[in-house]
């Protein structure tokens, strides 16, 4: 059985997964790195691993400090996981794998999980797989330097702990101690049973008499029970009967007041029905004088367009003759020009030519072209009295050309205006009265007069059926009054039986229907509730009675037949454990004696080695029993007389602890050891003989040394430095100084 890797994830300065593996043809690895750089994380985590649990082996304060709790530079992790990978080709282990796996993993919340080859188990499960394996607990797999400071320790106490350890005989001593709480909880016990036998035994004679007097009680009570049980069904027969004819008298008076209803509702209806009926007629009537307006608003409207048109009409007529009128003036002033313009009179004189000047203005202002027509003029006038006769001639033309322009857009004017005339005359004969149905019976006030007649005669009817429904409703109510008459005897009915139920509920815990069917019957009413008064009275002179007394007696009775049998138990149990408590003494005893016979006799052979033909022995003082002597270790180096550890040299003293620790390893054999800085106190002169103790042991055991001797890690065949290249982070590198030989 070897150990094939170690994996770390999240567990203490180890962030990152990290696996170290030992081959195996690997017997001795060396794990080095400076002080602080997290070696002895790995012993812990191997520790961890195999199922311990005290923090303080583990160096922390809580199981949680474990985890990776973060640097500067890296978040903290949620979890913790290590990994031990075994070889079981031997079949050491008792699984049906090669090749083991033991993982354990927790998170800061607290919460453990375990697994054996990836299957999820319990921590005892694990411990149960590595029992006689020499990984369970009581074994060397791990040995520190504190083991060896314990051993050479003058305090006997710390002494005696590496020794029994190693002995086994701390199972022995924590079931002692188990035997021994017991028996002192024995003893206690018996104390307290005593006591209580003797105050169950005065409860019992107070229980006695009281179960007496509650046994009289409740005969009374049970005959009380069934007369006024009776009592009650033979008045619920007579409830019942009278019950049944009201419920007939209140089905005739509802069958009567639901007739006079259903009539009344009718009529309702029908009340309701003429009400829409005159809404509709009412909102009709609304519409038809809203249109008589609104026609009364048309008729005025066209009236006042015929006038308005009849006046434009005239306006254009007026229009029309002036234009006429303009037109033959106009066409006389060019006939006369025309005539005019023939005569060669050459008697043209300044008056003629201002008179032309002057009407040459008024047209050109007509035409808007003033500028341009005195231009023209005065450009023919100033050389009028040159030109003559050439010149007026065309002074002539140019105001019969102006009167020609203003003869045509007065043609122009006279045909628009007649346009207009026609469209007033075609408008004015659409509005013509003749449209109006004047003269003519209007059809809208003839349907509104209708109307109005209609909602008369329904208003009419309306007020009929009201005077109907008042009549009916007092018919109603009257019918009502009788079912009501009715209803509330029953009511009356309903309390009666409400009280009785509530009675016989609270006192006899029964239902009507079970009181229907009890067995219970009575003859004469007034004789059994005599009776019943008589019982009630005989029951008030008995109390108060503790009617659980019954019970109580039998309970206590049992109790005090019970107490005796555990004190008698108890009296056994205390011998037992008292033969118990002398058997593990004997046993742990017998053990240690033995274990101390055998490391004597190992530690000497290993002693011999280390220190060419030297001499140990370790011996119990004789003046005390063996569990509590004094461990003497005494020593011999070869020359020299016989020593106590404390005068040999501190190289020599911390080799003969490390020889004691190497014999309990070989007493008690291992797969695999981690030797956790052991040599750290060892000189030059000693460090070689421990390294030949190493080979030694390596033959049978793999060994896992955290060391900063250079001498030691010379003789190892893997070599794994620990390193913080990142503050707060370890970090694995590996040499594998077989390979490198070769």
């Amino acid at each position: 059985m070897l150990l094939k890797s170690l994996s770390l994830r999240g567990f203490k300065t180890f962030a990152e997964s990290t696996e170290i593996e030992f081959g195996s043809g690997s017997r001795i690895t060396a794990v080095v790195g400076p002080n602080g750089c997290g070696k002895s994380n790995v012993l812990d985590a191997t520790r961890w691993v195999l199922g311990e649990d005290n923090p303080r082996h583990l160096r922390v304060s809580t199981l949680s400090d474990i985890i990776f709790a973060g640097t500067a530079a890296k978040k903290p992790l949620s979890l913790a996981e290590v990994t031990l990978i075994f070889d079981n080709s031997s079949g050491k282990l008792p699984v049906p794998y090669s090749e083991v796996a033991i993982k354990r993993r927790t998170f800061r919340e607290g919460e453990s999980e375990f697994f054996i080859n990836k299957n999820l188990c319990r921590l005892k499960d694990i411990k149960d797989l590595l029992l006689d394996t020499g990984l369970g607990e009581g074994t060397y797999s791990i040995i520190t330097q504190g083991q060896v400071d314990s051993i050479l320790s003058s305090k006997g106490e710390e002494r005696r702990m590496v020794f029994e350890e190693a002995a086994g005989i701390n199972k022995y001593k924590t079931r002692k101690l188990s035997a021994e709480r017991k028996l002192i909880a024995a003893e206690q016990n018996i104390l307290r049973i005593s006591d209580l036998k003797v105050e169950v035994g005065e409860q019992l004679i107070t229980l006695e008499d009281q179960a007496r007097r509650a046994q009289e009680y409740l005969v009374i009570q049970t005959r009380v029970k069934e007369i006024e049980i009776g009592l009650c069904k033979k008045i619920l027969g007579g409830i019942m009967e009278k019950k049944v004819k009201l419920e007939a008298e209140l089905v005739q008076a509802r069958a009567v007041s639901e007739e006079k209803a259903a009539e009344e509702q009718k009529d309702e209806d029908s009340l309701l029905r003429l009400k829409d009926e005159l809404r509709r007629l009412e909102l009709a009537l609304d519409e038809h004088l809203v249109k008589v307006d609104q026609e009364k608003d048309r008729l005025r409207d066209v009236e006042l367009n015929r006038r308005f048109v009849t006046s434009e009409l005239k306006r254009s007529e007026s229009v029309v003759l002036g234009l006429d009128a303009k037109k033959t003036e106009l066409l006389a002033k060019i006939n006369e020009l025309k005539t005019g313009q023939t005569s060669t009179d050459p008697a043209l004189t300044g008056g003629a030519v201002a008179e032309i000047l002057q009407s040459v203005i008024q047209q050109a202002l007509l035409s808007f072209n003033l500028l341009s027509a005195i231009a023209s003029f005065f450009g023919e006038a100033n050389s009028l009295q040159l030109l003559g006769q050439k010149e007026i001639e065309a002074a002539t033309n140019l105001k019969l050309e102006l009167l020609e322009g203003e003869l045509h857009r007065a043609e122009e004017e006279i045909e628009r205006a007649q346009f207009g005339l026609q469209a007033n005359r075609r408008e004015l004969e659409s509005l013509s009265p003749v449209n109006v149905p004047a003269g003519e019976a209007n059809p809208l006030l003839e349907a509104t007069a209708s109307l109005r007649q209609k909602r008369e005669a329904l208003k009419q009817q309306i007020d009929q059926m009201e005077i109907k429904l008042r009549q009916e409703e007092k018919n109603e109510r009257e019918s009502g009054s009788n079912v009501t008459v009715v209803e509330i005897a029953l009511a009356k009915l309903e309390g009666e039986i409400l009280g009785l139920t509530e009675k016989i509920s609270s006192e006899y815990n029964l239902s009507l229907d079970e009181l229907a069917v009890a067995p219970y019957e009575i003859s004469n009413i007034a004789r059994s509730r005599q009776d019943v008064e008589e019982g009630k009275r005989r029951l008030r002179e008995l109390e108060p009675v503790n009617l659980l007394a019954i019970d109580e007696f039998e309970k206590t009775r049992e109790r005090a037949s019970f107490i005796d049998a555990q004190l008698a138990d108890l009296n056994g149990a205390r011998e037992n454990l008292r033969n118990l408590i002398i058997e593990l003494d004997a046993r742990a005893e017998e053990s240690f004696i033995q274990t101390m016979q055998q490391l004597s006799a190992v530690f000497s052979e290993t002693f011999a080695k280390l220190f060419a033909g030297g001499e140990a022995k370790i011996i119990l003082s004789p003046d005390k029993p063996p569990l509590e002597a004094d461990i003497d270790i005494s020593v011999r180096p070869a020359g020299r007389r016989w020593l106590s550890l404390s005068l040999l040299s501190g190289g020599e003293r911390s080799l003969s602890a490390i020889a004691i620790l190497f014999s309990l390893l070989k007493i008690r054999p291992s797969p695999f050891c981690f030797l956790d800085e052991v040599d750290a106190a060892l000189d030059e002169a000693n460090i070689g003989r421990f390294n030949e103790m190493l080979r030694d042991f390596s033959s049978t055991s793999q060994m896992i040394v955290i060391t900063h001797n250079k001498r030691t890690m010379s003789v190892a065949d893997n070599i794994y430095g620990i390193t913080m290249e990142e503050p707060g982070v370890s970090k694995v590198v590996s040499m594998k100084l077989t390979e490198a030989a070769a």
